[in-house]
C-alpha cells in the first residue's frame, strides 16, 4: 500500500480538527465521554477483508488502548445482519453494503453525529453516487468506504492465451481495454471451447450469475432506455430496451453464438480456469491476488456492449459503517468509525479489497504497470469510467432488493425457460410491489 503524502495527512487532520471545533453538541455521548469499553464489530468473512481489518483494528487499539473490540466475520453476512436486526441482537458497529433505509426508519441505527462527520463535509469529500443510498430524508446514517461501480472491468487469463497461441491486441494495453464489444467478442470466440453437443465447456467471456443482473440494468440504459421511473415511484421493465437487453444476455450464453457457460458464476469460472476472460468488478482483482496467486491475469475496462453507447455501469454506495442504537459505548463506537473512514484507512481498505474508495482524496497516488494485471491497475483505470456509473435508484427504498433478488431470480429463470416477456413482467410487478411496500412502511 502506498503511503499518503504528508501534506494530505496534515490537511485531513486539520479538517477533522476544524469539524470537531465547529460541530454540534455531542448528543451521541452515552457515558462520561471517555473512549473506552467493549465493542462488537461485524463484517463479512473473506481473506481480503481479514487482511485489512486485522492490522487496522490493531492500529486503532494502539491509539485507544482502553477500547476492547471483538470482531466477528460471517460468510453469509447479509443474512446474518437481517436476522440480527429482526431479533434485536445486532452488533455495536457493523459494516454493510446494502440499503440502510429500513433500519434508519425503524430507528435501529444512529444518525451520524456532526462531531464525527458533518453532512457538508461528506458531500464535499465523497463521490455523490456513494452517498445517495446512505441517507434518508436528508440525514446520513452510514459512512461509505466504497463507491460500487458494478461490472465495469474485464479480466483476461494470460496463461490461457499463451497456451492457445492467441495474441492480446496491443491496443487493449494502450487504451486500457478493447475499443468495442465486437472486438472483445472476436477474441472471446477464439477462446471458447464447446463439447460435441455445442455446450460451452470453457467460456471465452464469462458473465453470468453473480452481478450479471447489474449488466442487465446497464444494458437497458446502453440501449437508450431506463428501468427507473422516479417521478411515479415505480420501475418499468416491459419496454423494448429491456427486451433487447435480455435478448443480448441470452444470445451469448445459449445457441451457436454462446461464449459463456450459463451454469457457473463468472468469478468461479475464472478462478477454476474454465473461463479465459470474465466480466467483473474492480474488487475481483484483490480476490484474484489471493485465490489464484500463480495465474498471470490482466485487467481492462469493459467497452459498451451496444455500439455507439457509453460504457454505462450501475454505480451506488457500497460498503460502509453503521452504529446500532443499542450500542452502550457510543463514544468508542463513533471514534472507531471515524478512524476507519479517514482518507488513509478508506484507501487502505479499498486497496486490499480491490474496491473503489468512496472518498475522492483516497488512493490518488497509485502507479501501475499497464502490461500486468494488479489491484493498482484495476482501481486506477476503473476511475476512468466512474463518470458513466448510474445510481441504481435510491428512491425505491431498497434498490439492492430489486437488483440482487428480484432481477437476479428472474434472470436465472430466464436461463431455464427462455421466456423473456414473463421475466420482464415479473421484474416490473414484483419491483413495484416492493416499492409500494417500502413507501407504506
Amino acid at each position: 500500500m502506498k503511503k499518503r503524502v504528508i501534506a494530505l495527512l496534515l490537511a485531513a487532520a486539520m479538517t477533522t480538527s476544524l469539524l470537531a471545533g465547529c460541530g454540534g453538541s455531542k448528543d451521541w455521548e452515552d457515558g462520561d465521554g471517555k473512549i473506552d469499553g467493549d465493542l462488537t464489530f461485524w463484517t463479512q468473512d473473506t481473506e481480503a477483508w481479514k487482511s485489512y481489518f486485522g492490522p487496522a483494528i490493531e492500529a486503532f487499539q494502539k491509539e485507544y488502548p482502553d477500547v476492547n473490540i471483538q470482531v466477528e466475520y460471517f460468510p453469509e453476512f447479509s443474512d446474518k445482519l437481517n436476522q440480527a436486526f429482526s431479533a434485536g441482537e445486532q452488533a455495536d458497529v457493523m459494516q454493510t453494503w446494502q440499503s440502510i433505509t429500513d433500519w434508519a426508519k425503524a430507528g435501529v441505527i444512529d444518525e451520524i453525529p456532526d462531531d464525527v462527520m458533518t453532512k457538508e463535509y461528506m458531500e464535499e469529500n465523497y463521490y455523490e453516487s456513494a452517498l445517495i443510498n446512505k441517507q434518508v430524508e436528508g440525514k446520513y446514517y452510514c459512512i461509505p468506504s466504497e463507491i460500487n461501480a458494478e461490472s465495469p472491468s474485464l479480466y483476461v487469463n494470460m496463461d490461457i492465451l499463451k497456451e492457445e497461441g492467441v495474441e492480446l491486441p496491443q491496443s487493449w494495453i494502450d487504451n486500457n481495454g478493447p475499443a468495442s464489444f465486437d472486438e472483445l467478442l472476436e477474441l472471446a470466440e477464439k477462446l471458447t471451447q464447446k463439447d460435441g453437443d455445442g455446450q460451452v465447456v470453457r467460456s471465452g467471456l464469462a458473465y453470468v450469475y453473480a452481478q450479471w443482473e447489474a449488466n442487465f440494468l446497464s444494458l437497458i440504459m446502453q440501449y437508450g432506455g431506463d428501468y427507473k421511473d422516479e417521478a411515479n415511484n415505480a420501475v418499468k421493465f416491459q419496454t423494448p430496451e429491456a427486451k433487447k437487453a435480455a435478448e443480448t444476455l441470452l444470445k451469448y450464453t445459449q445457441g451457436p453464438d454462446a461464449v459463456s457457460d450459463e451454469g457457473t458464476p463468472r468469478y468461479e469460472s475464472f478462478v477454476q480456469g474454465t473461463a479465459a476472460m470474465c466480466v467483473g468488478a474492480p474488487w475481483y482483482s484483490g480476490s484474484f491476488a489471493i485465490d489464484i496467486p500463480d495465474v498471470n491475469w490482466q485487467v481492462f475496462n469493459m467497452p459498451a456492449w451496444v455500439e455507439g453507447a457509453d460504457p454505462v455501469s450501475i454505480g451506488t454506495g457500497g460498503w460502509g459503517y453503521i452504529v446500532s442504537d443499542k450500542c452502550e459505548n457510543k463514544e468508542a463506537a463513533w471514534e472507531f468509525v471515524k478512524f476507519m473512514t479517514t482518507a488513509e484507512q478508506t484507501g487502505d481498505w479499498a486497496y486490499k479489497t480491490g474496491c473503489l474508495p468512496a472518498r475522492v482524496d483516497s488512493l490518488t497516488d497509485l502507479q501501475y504497470d499497464p502490461n500486468a494485471g494488479s489491484v493498482d491497475k484495476a482501481i486506477s483505470i476503473a476511475q476512468e469510467v466512474l463518470p458513466y456509473a448510474v445510481e441504481e435508484g435510491a428512491y425505491m427504498g431498497t434498490p439492492s432488493t430489486l437488483t440482487y433478488t428480484i432481477v437476479r431470480e428472474k434472470l436465472r429463470q430466464l436461463l431455464v425457460d427462455g421466456d423473456i416477456d414473463a421475466a420482464l413482467k415479473g421484474m416490473e410487478e414484483e419491483g413495484n410491489a416492493m416499492i409500494e411496500e417500502n413507501l407504506n412502511r
